[in-house]
């Protein structure tokens, strides 16, 4: 979370959060040296990267402390290292905050996706990503690719915007089959599901507009947002979906330039949105003329309930849909795309051609064998996620029965309330014990949601038990005392 603070220097300055910061150090604790000159190295990096940016004020030596799980005196001992270098500057009543830097911290985000960047570590059971393995019928469908196609698209330029047909063709019959009727001119093939976020978004959003989103939601769906310098204001979501009537409160009152929702399969809380939510969020839509993006790339990973709802844009001509194979067969493949009306498509499949001319053929080739399988696809992952889903529940009853988990219609990953406010200074704990979560605030775009955690069960199950045993032994060692 930041804010802005008139100080002695006459700026408006930028305050920086405990809980961005801690995300924005990482791993910081990598050596054998004293815990305040750890993070001292911590923040230097920081700063000369550019990520704190000259002006900058940071959090209290109380808070900072408290959300990187050491003592206040370490964060004070790291401070005063750090003003003895000039790198920090204090003022009696002012605060701390950074005196130089090498850079703008305006090009860099706050490391909400560390996880998809980091290497692999054997030494730590990692439950950040919620991405699911591929399906074994991806594999499969290498052999049977038409060679003659392949090798009529290798004697092309390869350069489509828009797509391959017959994987545009693909996804109309696929969103047709859900009730909503849908042609090729609809669909507008992306690299993913959120580059296909990012191009809607950047089309009916300039700097500086609106844009509201859920509280709280994907956090890619946040990186991207905050990286077109967009405003973000929040309606909560929890069990049953967004608020609507805090949403259609916001939407009469605020007239934003975008709506960015989540109706199927929300990350991380894994709701559903029910029909009378969808028609009630249509209607708001055409009543305001409010554009929505409905980032609905999980749907084929529902669990309970209905598993083939009409999507929310059956109501509204306002909705651009989201989509991917990336939670239906693999996320390798980096093959999403866009639903929206075709004038709005035509328009977008330029700007994309400026951007980086297509997406992989070959990769859409393959996507488009694999869409007319999603049935076997769908069954599948319902066998795998009931599955793990149990589990996983299972072993926090056993292990850490104060937690809260709410279970997920949905997806591969729990969202947990936990009986304090601990949730990242837990993590960064939890880390020494070999095990990686992450807090709730990487899904605010507050900051706040200190309380949560979320759980991936992604992975195999034996796999998930052995970081729910690491996650109930750092409680046991730190938490469970002092607020059981």
């Amino acid at each position: 979370m930041t804010s802005t603070y008139t100080s002695a220097n006459s700026f408006r300055l930028a305050t920086m959060g405990a809980n961005r910061l801690a995300r924005l150090l990482g791993d910081w604790q990598t050596g054998e040296r004293a815990l305040h000159t750890q993070l001292a190295s911590g923040l230097r990096a920081l700063i000369a990267s550019g990520a704190l940016a000259s002006g900058t004020r940071l959090p209290s030596e109380r808070s900072l402390g408290a959300t990187l799980g050491v003592s206040r005196n370490t964060v004070t001992k790291c401070f005063d290292l750090l003003r003895g270098e000039g790198v920090l500057s204090s003022r009696q009543g002012d605060g701390t905050y950074v005196s130089a830097a090498q850079g703008s911290s305006t090009v860099r985000g706050d490391d909400r996706l560390r996880s998809f960047t980091e290497d692999d570590d054997v030494d730590h059971i990692d439950l950040r990503s919620a991405a699911l393995p591929g399906l074994a019928m991806v594999a499969d469908h290498f052999d049977l690719l038409d060679s003659s196609r392949a090798r009529q698209l290798i004697a092309s330029h390869g350069y489509l915007p828009s797509g391959l047909d017959e994987l545009r063709d693909a996804v109309a019959a696929y969103y047709s089959a859900l009730g909503l009727p849908t042609t090729r001119e609809h669909i507008l093939i992306t690299s993913g599901a959120q580059p296909a976020l990012r191009l809607a978004a950047s089309s009916v959003a300039q700097p500086g507009a609106m844009v509201v989103i859920e509280e709280p939601s994907f956090r890619g769906a946040i990186e991207s947002l905050r990286s077109l310098g967009l405003r973000l204001v929040s309606v909560p979501s929890g069990r049953e979906g967004v608020d609507v009537d805090q949403l259609a409160a916001v939407v009469a009152r605020e007239r934003p330039a975008l709506i960015v929702l989540q109706s199927t399969v929300h990350n991380p809380t894994g709701s559903v949105l029910d029909v009378f939510r969808r028609s009630r969020i249509a209607s708001i839509a055409n009543r305001h003329g409010t554009p929505i993006i409905d980032d609905a790339a999980l749907v084929d990973t529902i669990i309970d309930g209905d598993r083939r709802p009409v999507p929310l844009a059956a109501g509204s001509d306002m909705v651009m849909t989201v989509g991917s194979v990336s939670k239906s067969f693999w996320g390798g493949l980096r093959v999403g795309w866009l639903r929206a009306q075709p004038d709005a498509i035509a328009e977008l499949a330029a700007v994309k051609g400026g951007q980086d001319l297509g997406t992989s053929l070959i990769a859409q080739l393959l996507a488009s064998h694999l869409l007319p399988q999603v049935e076997r696809a769908r069954d599948e992952r319902l066998r795998t996620l009931t599955e793990a889903r149990r589990l996983v529940l299972d072993a926090l009853d056993e292990r850490l029965p104060s937690w809260m988990p709410e279970t997920p219609m949905g997806g591969g990953s729990l969202w947990v309330r936990l009986p304090a406010a601990v949730a990242t200074s837990f993590t960064n704990r939890a880390e020494r014990f070999g095990v990686r979560v992450l807090p709730g605030s990487t899904f605010s775009i507050h900051d706040r949601l200190d309380d949560y955690l979320r759980i991936s069960y992604a992975a195999d199950p034996a796999y998930t038990r052995r970081g729910v045993d690491l996650l109930a032994d750092c409680w046991d060692a730190h938490y469970a005392d002092g607020i059981g």
